[in-house]
């Protein structure tokens, strides 16, 4: 009996060193990485230079890839001709806003816009687009261009060909201009504030990395002097 006691003790024994054992490589792991964070914060100098650097990275890289483009904006209301119970209309206003989102791109548009602005059939497609906004009758016609005066044209042609179209060729009911052109924005196609906030990110990333490996070999070699 004495004996099976002193087993069972031997046991507890081996049983509370393991966990000790465990406790104290836990509390090591602590102490590194709090060693870690405050080598790598102490290189903070480093860390600026880098993040400055790869900032004005980015910023370089927005300038060189960025283009202004100009855009200008107008909408169409959709309306069917007003009839009285003996006249069955079966065009439906919703459908005809779809209908025109299409048409605005077509050559009947287009050729008689280019003709006009004397702008390339080809620009005056690319630069003009249409959608309608939903729920609505409301058709948001748009031109852009990185040719502020090519926007400026087309857009002045625009309305005028578009209803003259649906009016006469087509021998639907007039549309009714909600907004004119608007003013002519210009706005970057690349944000160099995302890529400076990118770059400064990444800038940190590398010279934090790089300070990180240093300390990892700094410390095998101080595991294996030791």
């Amino acid at each position: 009996m004495p004996r099976r006691q002193a087993e069972n003790i031997e046991k507890k024994n081996q049983k509370e060193r393991r966990v000790m054992s465990q406790k104290e490589r836990v509390d090591l792991i602590e102490v590194d990485l709090l060693d870690m964070c405050k080598y790598i914060l102490s290189k903070w100098v480093f860390i600026l230079i880098g993040m400055v650097v790869f900032s004005g990275a980015g910023f370089g890289y927005a300038k060189v890839k960025s283009v202004t483009e100009y855009s200008s904006k107008m909408q169409v209301y959709v309306t069917v001709p007003k009839t009285s119970d003996k006249v069955l209309i079966r065009d439906n206003a919703g459908d005809l806003a779809y209908d025109y989102q299409k048409l605005i791109k077509t050559d009947l548009i287009v050729n008689e816009i280019a003709k006009k602005t004397k702008i390339a059939k080809d620009d005056v497609k690319d630069a003009i687009s249409a959608e309608v906004v939903d729920g609505t009758r409301l058709l948001e016609i748009k031109v852009k261009s990185d040719d502020k005066d090519d926007v400026k044209k087309i857009s002045k042609e625009v309305l005028p060909v578009f209803q003259k179209v649906v009016q006469k060729d087509l021998g639907r009911n007039k549309l009714v201009i909600a907004d004119q052109p608007s003013k002519i924005k210009a706005e970057q196609t690349v944000s160099t504030k995302k890529f400076l906030a990118v770059g400064a990110v990444g800038g940190f990333v590398v010279v934090a990395g790089v300070f990180f490996v240093l300390y990892l070999v700094d410390l095998t070699k101080k595991a294996k002097r030791n």
